[in-house]
C-alpha cells in the first residue's frame, strides 16, 4: 500500500462533498483508504472500480424521463477528458 501510495498510483478515491475521504455508501465497496482507481507506471492503464459508463447518456439514469436537463451525464467528463488528451499528446 505505501509503495502505490509513494509512486502515485493511486488516481481515485471515493470522496464526499467535502473532499473528504469516505466510507459507505460513498465508498460502496469498503475499499482500503477509500481507493477508487489506480494506474501502473506509465499512467497509461487504469483500474477503476466505479463505472462511470453506467450514467453517460440522459437515458440511462434511473428517473431520467423526470430529469429536467436531459444532456450527457456528468461521468462523461472522465471519457471526453480522455479523448483530450489523446488528441493534445499524441
Amino acid at each position: 500500500m505505501e509503495k502505490l501510495k509513494s509512486e502515485g498510483h493511486i488516481t481515485f478515491k471515493y470522496m464526499d462533498k467535502n473532499g473528504k475521504e469516505s466510507n459507505y455508501p460513498i465508498n460502496p465497496n469498503g475499499s482500503v483508504d477509500s481507493i477508487a482507481g489506480l494506474t501502473d507506471s506509465t499512467g497509461r492503464v487504469l483500474g477503476l472500480m466505479p463505472h462511470p459508463e453506467r450514467y453517460i447518456r440522459p437515458t440511462q439514469h434511473p428517473h431520467w424521463s423526470r430529469l429536467k436537463n436531459k444532456t450527457d451525464g456528468d461521468r462523461m467528463t472522465i471519457f471526453n477528458n480522455a479523448v483530450r488528451f489523446i488528441k493534445e499528446n499524441f
